[in-house]
């Protein structure tokens, strides 16, 4: 068995199968728009982010279940397709700074320990405790999740990419992580908001919002500093950082053709002047996104 299959494995077992659906971010809309660069690059060598390119993306909410509510306490996420046909880069980026695991067998363990207890009819809390008491590198991703209010838009969340890329700045080698900052601010659902709204709200809350024109957000690098571990996207960064903006993005339409539906944001496309990150989870992305995808459409 391969690792794809048991990363896949471990999410339809705490999460169910549903026919059709992604087996992360099931639950999801797919837009589009453009990327606009920066006036000043500020040294970063990325070919494709000179020019205006076409963006194709989609918003989701995490987890494996096609009906979760928009209220749920989790990450929200995006995919980007940035360029057209002669190059793309594709991010998948999440609302918490950092990742759940740094390893296979942490992601398989992670869920292992939330799947459904029969007896309980859901987690059971004994067996997260335990995996938190021994897995500690995986606190500060739930610990911001519950300090977190869910966003009251898509366009109002704040997305990182967790993993940190490699950069030529300034003919420097350098690892940054990104970041996507919302123009409008961040911005969270009120505990009287969470207790009205319906479990569906986000797709029509971009609608609206796209009625009014674009909705925007920078694009910026995070700059690691010498003490930062780069090498594991459960540890945050703290402190000051050296932000560099690439640009912004621009999604102006919803765009839910049969073939947007199927795209697959997989972040081992890159483009030239940007180097894989080299931490363990990054490494597992591409197989488990094909093995979730032939999953899908069998």
């Amino acid at each position: 068995m391969t690792q794809a299959t048991k990363l896949i494995d471990a999410l339809n077992g705490t999460f169910g199968c549903h026919k059709s659906f992604r087996a992360s971010h099931a639950k999801g809309f797919t837009v589009s728009g453009r990327f606009i660069p920066a006036q000043t690059n500020a040294g970063v060598q990325i070919p494709l982010l000179q020019s205006e390119q076409p963006v194709a993306a989609r918003f989701s909410v995490g987890g494996g279940k096609p009906g979760i509510s928009d209220k749920s306490p989790t990450v929200r996420g995006i995919g980007l397709m940035i360029g057209g046909a002669s190059e793309v880069w594709s991010l998948a980026l999440i609302s918490a700074p950092v990742f759940f695991a740094n390893s296979a067998q942490q992601f398989v363990d992670f869920l292992a320990a939330r799947a459904p207890d029969p007896e309980i009819g859901g987690p059971n809390p004994e067996k997260v405790k335990a995996f938190n008491t021994a897995n500690p590198n995986t606190v500060p991703h739930q610990e911001y999740l519950k300090s977190t209010s869910p966003c009251r838009c898509y366009s109002t969340e704040r997305y990182h990419s967790g993993h940190a890329y490699g950069f030529s700045i300034d003919n420097a080698s350098v690892a940054a992580r990104l970041v996507l900052e919302p123009t409008a601010g961040r911005t969270g659902l009120t505990p009287e908001e969470l207790a009205v709204f319906p479990d569906d709200f986000l797709r029509d809350a971009m609608t609206l919002k796209l009625a009014d024109g674009p909705v925007c957000w920078v694009l910026k690098l995070i700059v690691a500093n010498a003490a930062d571990e780069v090498r594991d996207p459960t540890v945050p960064w703290d402190g000051e950082h050296r932000e560099i903006v690439l640009g912004t993005i621009e999604i102006e339409d919803l765009d839910d053709g049969k073939e947007s539906q199927l795209r697959v944001f997989d972040p081992a496309h890159l483009a030239k002047g940007v180097d894989a990150p080299g931490d363990k989870v990054f490494a597992l992305r591409s197989a488990a996104y094909a093995e979730s995808k032939s999953r899908r459409t069998e």
